[in-house]
C-alpha cells in the first residue's frame, strides 16, 4: 500500500459520562446504554480492521450524548439535549477537551499523509440499530460516500461486489440506511481536500451481526480482507521492527483515544503510555542505564529507570514485566507508586511508575543499554548526570 495511506476513526466508540458532567445524566443509564449514548459494536470492530490494516486509529469513548464528535461544530446536535443547558462558556470547554483533539488529531495524521505524496483513504466505522420505529432495517452493511465524488463512487461499488460474494447473507447497500453526503467527520473534511488525495467512506453496520466478539472479528476480517482485494493490494503484514510496533495514544485525561505505530506517535509528538521501573536494591540504591546512541529518544542519556512505550494490547504492568525481562533479563515484584505526566518537545507521555527490588545480576539489552549500576539517589541528582528529563520529574517526585 506504498500510495495509499488508510486511516480508520470510530467517533461514536463509548457512552462514557467525565465526572464534572455526570449530573447532566443522573437516572439516564438507559439513555446511555442505548443507541442514542454510543454505537455498540463498532469500536471492537474499528480496533481488529485498523489493527489488520496496519492503520492508524483514533476514537472517541466519550458519550455522544454531552458532545457529538461527528457533527459540525455549528451543527444542532451537536449538543444533546442534556447538554445544551449549559452555559457557552462551559459548551466551550467541553468542546476543547472532547472534541477539538479527535478531529485534530485525524486532521493533522491525513495532511501529513497527503503532504507525502499519499492518497487517504478514511474509514468511519459506526453502528446503526436492527429497528428503527418499528420498522426492521434490511441492511447489513452500509457503504456511505458523496456520490458527486467519482472515486469514492468507484471504490464503494467494488467494496459492495467484494462483500456481498463473501457474505450473501448480509445485505450490503450504498448510501444506507443514511446518505454518506450528510453531515459527519467525513463530509467536514472533504470541503478542503480534493478526492485524489481524500476518499472518505463511512462504514455502518447493522448491530444485529456484531453484538458478540466473534461477529465483530468476522465483520473485521470481511472488511479489512475485501478492501484489500478491492485496492488490488496484498494485505500488510506484522514487522517487529521497533518503529513498526502499534502503540496505545491517550488523551490529556489519559483515556485511550487511539492507536498508531511507534513511528507515527513520534512523528506527531502524540501523547502515549510508557511504563517505568524503578530497580532498587538491598542497599536502597537506584539501577541508572546509559542508553545507546540508537534510541528513538534522549540517546546517550542516563535513564534512571527500565521501561519503554506501552503496545496496544497491553495494561501498564504487561509493558513493566515485559520491559524488565527485556532490558534487564530479570522478573520481579511491582509496586506501583504513581502515575505521572510529562512533555517536552519531542515527547507526551503518561507515565506509570513501578518500584522494584532486585539486586542483580542483570542480563542488559544491547540495543536498548549501553551499560548500568547502581547508585545512591542523592548521587544521581548531585553529580551533573545527563538525566533524562522525565526521568529528573520522577526522581523529584519520588523524593517530594
Amino acid at each position: 500500500m506504498s500510495g495509499l495511506f488508510l486511516i480508520v476513526t470510530c467517533e461514536h466508540g463509548g457512552n462514557v459520562v467525565p465526572e464534572p458532567y455526570a449530573e447532566l445524566f443522573h437516572d439516564q443509564d438507559d439513555i446511555l446504554a442505548s443507541h442514542r449514548g454510543w454505537d455498540p459494536g463498532a469500536l471492537p470492530v474499528a480496533t481488529k480492521l485498523a489493527t489488520g490494516l496496519r492503520a492508524p486509529l483514533f476514537f472517541s469513548t466519550i458519550t455522544r450524548l454531552l458532545i457529538d464528535s461527528n457533527r459540525s461544530s455549528c451543527h444542532k446536535t451537536l449538543f444533546s439535549e442534556f447538554s445544551r443547558p449549559l452555559p457557552p462558556k462551559e459548551r466551550q470547554i467541553v468542546a476543547q477537551r472532547h472534541y477539538t483533539p479527535h478531529r485534530e488529531l485525524i486532521s493533522t495524521v491525513i495532511y501529513a499523509a497527503i503532504g507525502q505524496g499519499k492518497t487517504v483513504i478514511h474509514l468511519a466505522i459506526h453502528s446503526f440499530t436492527p429497528v428503527l420505529d418499528g420498522v426492521t432495517r434490511k441492511t447489513g452493511i452500509g457503504l456511505l460516500y458523496d456520490s458527486t465524488r467519482p472515486k469514492e463512487q468507484a471504490l464503494c461499488r467494488r467494496w459492495q461486489k467484494a462483500l456481498a460474494t463473501a457474505r450473501p447473507d448480509l445485505t450490503i447497500h450504498r448510501n444506507a440506511p443514511y446518505r454518506g453526503a450528510s453531515d459527519g467527520l467525513a463530509t467536514w473534511l472533504r470541503k478542503n481536500l480534493c478526492e485524489d488525495d481524500y476518499l472518505g467512506i463511512e462504514v455502518e453496520i447493522n448491530q444485529r451481526f456484531i453484538a458478540s466478539l466473534p461477529e465483530q472479528t468476522a465483520v473485521a476480517d470481511l472488511l479489512r480482507q475485501n478492501l484489500s482485494s478491492c485496492l488490488g493490494v496484498p494485505a500488510p503484514t506484522i514487522s517487529d521492527a521497533p518503529g513498526d510496533e502499534i502503540v496505545t495514544i491517550v488523551d490529556e485525561d489519559n483515556r485511550p483515544c487511539g492507536q498508531v505505530s511507534r513511528r507515527e506517535m513520534r512523528r506527531h509528538r502524540l501523547i502515549h503510555r510508557a511504563s517505568y521501573i524503578l530497580v532498587f536494591n538491598r542497599q536502597g540504591e537506584l539501577f541508572v542505564q546509559t542508553r545507546t546512541m540508537s534510541k528513538d529518544i534522549y540517546p546517550g542519556y542516563f535513564d534512571i529507570a527500565a521501561g519503554g512505550v506501552v503496545l496496544a494490547d497491553e495494561s501498564y504492568e504487561e509493558s513493566a514485566r515485559r520491559e524488565l525481562k527485556e532490558e534487564l533479563g530479570v522478573s520481579g515484584e511491582l509496586e506501583h507508586l504513581f502515575d505521572h505526566y510529562y512533555a517536552d518537545s519531542g515527547n507526551k507521555v503518561w507515565g506509570r511508575v513501578f518500584r522494584c527490588r532486585h539486586d542483580g545480576p542483570f542480563s542488559l539489552q544491547a540495543s536498548e543499554v549501553e551499560r548500568g549500576e547502581f547508585m545512591n539517589v542523592g548521587d544521581i541528582l548531585s553529580s551533573g548526570l545527563k538525566v533524562t528529563p522525565d526521568g529528573l520529574e520522577i526522581i523529584a517526585k519520588l523524593n517530594h
